[in-house]
This record gives C-alpha cells, sequence and structure tokens, in this order.
C-alpha cells in the first residue's frame, strides 16, 4: 500500500457537530491527471431514523495506460487541530462497496476499497526537511480487496503503521499490520485508533473487542512533529491499474457518525 499526502480543499459546508471550523475537506489522487478518476463522489449530512451521520460515497477507476501498480483516489474529511489529536473513534457503516481488479497475468495489485481512520503522527529524522519524508502514519479501516475469498458482502477491518519514504508519502516502508475481523455490509462497527506517545505505541481497536498493538520501539524513534499535519476520517481507494477490459474500479459508500477524540475516544 502506497499512502499518499491528502490535498486540502479551501472549505467544506458542513453544519452542526459537523461544522466547517472543526473539520476540513480533502481529495486527492495520485499519479495527478494520468488517467485515474473520481466517477462520483458524496460528501453530506443525512437524517434517518437513528439520527444524524456523515455519508461519504467515493468512486473511482485505474489508469488504462499501464498494467502496473495502483491508482490511488482519497475523499475525506479532516479534523482543523490534527496536531492536537493523539486518539480517534468513531463508528463506521460501510452501505455499499465494489472492489474489481485487474487478471493476474496483467497485475497482481489487487484493488482495494476501504473507509479509513487515518494520521501522520510524528517524524523520525530530526535534520531533515520538514514535509513528509519519515513521517509515520497509522490506519484502522474497513476493506474489500478485489481477490478477496471472502463471501460477498463481508469486509475485512485491518490496520497498518507505515513509515513515509519520500517528501509526500507516495513510497512507504511497512512497519507492521494485522486483521481486526470481520464485518458485514450494513453493519455499524466502532474503530478506535490511538498513539500512546509515552510507550511508544499504536492501538487498534474494533467494539469492545480487545485491542491490537504495535510497538515501534527499537524500529523507528519519534523525533518531533510530523511533516504533514494530517487526521482524518474518510474513504481511500486503491484501483489496480489495467489496459484489459473491463476497467477496475473500487468504490465505498459509507455512514459515519459518533466521533470522540482524545481521552473522549478512549473506553
Amino acid at each position: 500500500m502506497k499512502p499518499r499526502i491528502l490535498q486540502l480543499l479551501v472549505f467544506v459546508l458542513l453544519v452542526g457537530t459537523w461544522g466547517s471550523d472543526k473539520w476540513f475537506g480533502s481529495q486527492f489522487e495520485f499519479p495527478f491527471r494520468y488517467g485515474n478518476a473520481s466517477l462520483e463522489v458524496v460528501r453530506r449530512i443525512i437524517q434517518d431514523p437513528q439520527g444524524r451521520h456523515l455519508r461519504i460515497l467515493n468512486r473511482s477507476f485505474g489508469q488504462t495506460t499501464s498494467t502496473d501498480g495502483t491508482s490511488s483516489d482519497f475523499f475525506r474529511l479532516g479534523f482543523a487541530r490534527s496536531d492536537t489529536i493523539t486518539a480517534i473513534r468513531t463508528r463506521v457503516q460501510v452501505q455499499n462497496f465494489e472492489s474489481t481488479g485487474c487478471p493476474d497475468s496483467l497485475n497482481l495489485s489487487p484493488s482495494r476499497a476501504a473507509a479509513q481512520i487515518v494520521g501522520f503522527f510524528f517524524n523520525t529524522d530530526p535534520t531533515g526537511p520538514r514535509d513528509g519524508s519519515n513521517d509515520v502514519i497509522a490506519a484502522v479501516q474497513v476493506e474489500r480487496l478485489s481477490n478477496s475469498t471472502l463471501p460477498p458482502d463481508v469486509l475485512e477491518i485491518t490496520y497498518f503503521v507505515i513509515h513515509c519514504l519520500d517528501f509526500d508519502c507516495v513510497n512507504g516502508r511497512f512497519l507492521g499490520g494485522g486483521v481486526l475481523g470481520t464485518v458485514t455490509k450494513g453493519q455499524w462497527v466502532r474503530l478506535l485508533l490511538q498513539w500512546d506517545k509515552d510507550n511508544d505505541l499504536f492501538i487498534f481497536r474494533r467494539d469492545t473487542e480487545p485491542p491490537a498493538t504495535f510497538n515501534y520501539r527499537g524500529i523507528v524513534t519519534n523525533t518531533g512533529a510530523p511533516g504533514i499535519q494530517v487526521k482524518t476520517l474518510g474513504l481511500g481507494n486503491f484501483v489496480a491499474n489495467c489496459n484489459f477490459s473491463p476497467r477496475p474500479g473500487a468504490m465505498v459508500d459509507a455512514l459515519f457518525d459518533n466521533v470522540f477524540v482524545n481521552e473522549s475516544a478512549l473506553p
């Protein structure tokens, strides 16, 4: 997986607890304008009998001029004061999804459609430039891969930690990750992403189940704030590039609500 810095939009028109003083909108694709495209995006507040939710939808395609790797497309909502945040908890419900890849004989990289909590947390180089180089990011997500062997309506809950290798984190070194189980389309799941700075830990949790942890002590060292100050919730599509028809694509339509940060996010 190759994470990409999120391009910040000027503002987002939301109301109430999703007010624009607390959030900013973000949308980014990589490679930029090289044939991958967002076919459809939605970000709005909806009301149903259970309350108000943030609905985000993102449908994307991969490149047709290449059969190497994947194209990335993100549509998210970021926290306005991300530098103060060490823990994020939210409920997520994937209402619908699609994930189609390229024939393995052409491209072994699967397509991936994911609803995510993602954050840049610290940097490992005290003398380096203050950009994304050597930033460490962590995420917890509900995802579906095009080559998944799970039943058609089931998604996997996964987490990962990556060490960025260039200024915009196009290339990253995978440090660790794992699986927190599965969830069915239309089922609510509560996700937690927490950085325990004092103990060199990232903590990942779904619902009330025992958490998974990743201890980065001895692997990377926190030397200061990340060059990219971004923490978000939203959708990420990683679509296989393919010059074979039908064109691979990825789509996620998800609801988010009950967002808590820092102490209020902890069990």
